[in-house]
């Protein structure tokens, strides 16, 4: 039995224990994810949401959106709360002194968070519509979307989740203490610093210069907001780097 053999062999083990330690923590945070869709179905849309439900509309049609929401909430809040172990010294010892490398650890981590949570929360939310449906059929005289389980409408959508998430990783390496708030507070600084730049930019433009190389400012600004999903390709690259290296650095 060669080498790599072995390796994708300890790495499975390891998966599976990290499955079994944080299964408790993915049936919360799915359990968050579901909570963003009642709460946008029955509170903040309640009369209308009656009101379409009683004249037999398919108000309950946009299953592919609110899984999409639901999971970004939930996979955010789970990526950021990786790492668990680290929140205390003594977690941070007992899993340091797991028989397995920084490699290993830390691809059973990007695994968990960014294959293997996004299937499961996809089979918890099919099982959720189907009841829903059922639930909202039986009560109202009304037809319901079933959610289907073709990932390929929004396949855009979960490559930006795909990604992304690898900051959120990247914070619970790297902050000990309530990190996924401080991520989303530096996430909140960077977005801000963003738009704040694209408005002085466009702010900035001498609208007395010729028609071409306005023309060719548009075209940039065109390009980055059509393209913005394939932004965190990059993005998720550098910061599943940055990950490894503070998994690294903790060991050292």
């Amino acid at each position: 039995m060669n080498n790599s053999t072995i390796s994708l062999q300890r790495l499975g083990s390891l998966v599976k224990l990290s499955l079994h330690l944080n299964l408790k923590r993915m049936l919360y945070t799915v359990c968050i994810g579901l909570g963003v869709v009642i709460i946008y179905l029955f509170m903040f849309n309640s009369v209308g949401g009656i009101n379409t439900i009683m004249n037999r509309d398919m108000y309950f049609n946009q299953h592919e959106f609110f899984f999409v929401l639901s999971l970004y909430i939930s996979g955010f809040v789970f990526s950021g709360s990786s790492f668990i172990r680290f929140r205390t010294k003594q977690g941070t010892i007992d899993y340091l002194m797991i028989p397995a490398s920084n490699t290993e650890k830390f691809f059973s981590e990007v695994l968990l968070t960014t294959l293997v949570y996004p299937l499961f929360f996809l089979l918890i939310y099919w099982l959720f519509s189907v009841l829903a449906n059922s639930m909202l059929n039986s009560v109202f005289p009304a037809f319901f979307m079933p959610f289907s389980l073709n990932i390929a409408p929004y396949g855009l959508g979960l490559m930006f989740y795909f990604f992304i998430q690898a900051i959120f990783l990247f914070g619970a390496a790297s902050f000990q203490k309530i990190p996924l708030m401080k991520i989303l507070l530096w996430i909140l600084l960077v977005a801000v610093s963003i738009v704040l730049s694209f408005y002085v930019t466009a702010s900035s433009v001498d609208y007395s210069k010729g028609t071409d190389e306005l023309a060719a400012i548009r075209i940039s600004e065109s390009l980055l907001l059509y393209y913005w999903h394939f932004w965190a390709i990059p993005i998720g690259l550098v910061f599943w780097l940055l990950a490894f290296l503070k998994l690294k650095e903790k060991e050292a």
